[in-house]
């Protein structure tokens, strides 16, 4: 029994070791295939923290085309509704909710208990932020210290899935000022800082979503303080991802009935 334990230790020892001298290839691998997740399907869970702790759960199924950028976006939770953005035709989302609709992408009654604009489909926003969090710890993807930041946690099966989970950790997230360049809007600027656009909201209790060149706000010094992410193994998509701060968990986003390389018409996108 002694010696089945000890090669069992042995073995998962070996699995632990093999992934963490792999850490730089898989996470290349990873960014590689957000950024050809193009022609994709899937259904899209997310809880999402907002004022108060209140948790506002969403249910979507999603088709995602990134070049040019189509979405179509048939919502069943918070509220049913079905959205398609095509920013080549034109810069509003058209939306079916009862009756036919053109909003602004960034509109109020679009974003009402949001986190994310529907220009963040698909998994090029991870690639973004885990790109730029990689950056502004003086790091590439081939840095032999990148496994001081992302860390193996074992293996799982998720969505019927053989995943690799990752914590990716920031020991030196804070909150940090930030004075604003130029004029812009709120989600401009979680673009640009690659930082959360409902925590700069939250944290300056801002009820508009214009900024001005000059303003003084308070922003996170990265997207968070902990990322967990299961990273399926047959794609190297990250299907699962759980977002910290200081407060505990703010978002958490599944990825489920994800299927690549879909061959899309024109009318996939019709409302």
């Amino acid at each position: 029994m002694k010696k089945l334990f000890f090669t069992l230790t042995l073995i998962a020892g070996c699995v632990s070791m093999t992934f963490a001298q792999d850490v730089n290839d898989i996470t290349k691998k990873v960014l590689d295939a957000c950024g050809k997740a193009n022609h994709i399907t899937y259904d899209f869970y997310s809880a999402e923290r907002f004022e108060g702790n209140k948790i506002v759960n969403a249910e979507v199924k999603i088709k995602f085309q990134g070049s040019p950028m189509k979405v179509y976006a048939d919502a069943s939770k918070p509220q049913k509704a079905i959205l398609v953005y095509i920013p080549s035709e034109n810069s509003k989302v058209h939306v079916k909710k009862g009756l036919k609709i053109w909003l602004a992408l960034d509109s109020k009654l679009i974003m009402k208990e949001q986190h994310h604009t529907l220009d963040n489909a698909g998994f090029a926003t991870f690639k973004r932020i885990i790109e730029q969090s990689i950056k502004d710890k003086g790091m590439t993807v081939n840095s032999p210290k990148l496994t001081d930041f992302v860390i193996y946690k074992g293996e799982t099966t998720y969505d019927g899935h053989r995943c690799w989970m990752v914590d990716i950790i920031d020991n030196d997230y804070k909150i940090v000022s930030y004075k604003v360049p130029s004029a812009m809007t709120i989600w401009a600027l979680g673009k640009k800082l690659s930082v959360p656009e409902y925590t700069v909201q939250q944290i300056n209790n801002l009820k508009s979503n214009d900024l001005t060149a000059g303003q003084v706000l308070k922003v996170p010094s990265s997207y968070a303080k902990k990322t967990t992410v299961y990273i399926n193994q047959s794609n190297y998509l990250p299907i699962y991802q759980k977002m910290y701060d200081n407060d505990g968990v703010f978002e958490e986003y599944q990825f489920k009935n994800v299927k690549t390389n879909v061959k899309f018409t024109n009318a996939d996108f019709d409302l």
